[in-house]
């Protein structure tokens, strides 16, 4: 299995997008919304069951588990093509890895960003059901709404989007389809710089 991911570009990014849910006016607007939807114990009873339970991880709760195992099937829909089946790549465990390896604050904001859209289906849309539990197409839908819905949105979904194709197309199994036999730096054995700066250009 590859290192863990532990890119500290990827945690900027990731902070940037979720900057908005450190802001109280924000939380304040988006605890009225969970509040809402907390009628889930009534509309749980119209909607099909989440996925099933899962064990939790290093990094994720039993609850993150489950909804990074249904969204990374409807963003990464490999039946039926060349892809690697889902199946077949360690996704959840990369995940895992990469979220243990995160700066609190970080992974504090990313689970209440995870937490929005889950349950934001229930009043997004009425769908009357949380994002784990919604039929594929109503699950497309419901992506593509945040992707074209408020910036704050776009960030969140964005993220979630990032987080799931980094951890699966990290993996050397993955490539084969696209016929790419690796990075060029590990072939040409060029050594690692981490996250060094890029030169700055002299004034002449």
């Amino acid at each position: 299995m590859p290192n863990p991911i532990r890119s500290e570009l990827l945690q900027y990014d990731i902070d940037l997008a979720l900057a908005p849910l450190k802001r109280r006016r924000f939380m304040a607007l988006a605890a009225h919304t969970i509040l809402v939807a907390g009628a889930g114990a009534v509309l749980s009873a119209c909607s099909d069951p989440p996925v099933a339970e899962a064990p939790a991880g290093r990094g994720l709760s039993a609850d993150q588990v489950a909804f990074f195992t249904r969204f990374a099937h409807v963003v990464l829909p490999t039946e039926g093509t060349t892809m690697t089946p889902l199946e077949q790549v360690p996704v959840l465990e990369n995940l895992d890895h990469l979220m243990a390896g995160m700066d609190p604050d970080i992974r504090s904001n990313l689970a209440k960003a995870m937490g929005l859209f889950e349950h934001g289906s229930l009043v997004m849309g009425w769908y009357f059901s949380r994002f784990s539990g919604l039929p594929t197409n109503e699950a497309i839908a419901y992506i593509d709404a945040w992707q074209s819905g408020h910036y704050v949105q776009q960030g969140i979904i964005s993220v979630l989007k990032k987080l799931v194709y980094a951890s699966y197309w990290r993996e050397p199994s993955t490539w084969g389809p696209l016929a790419f036999d690796g990075p060029v730096s590990e072939k040409w054995g060029l050594p690692s710089l981490g996250e060094a700066p890029l030169p700055v250009r002299s004034e002449v």
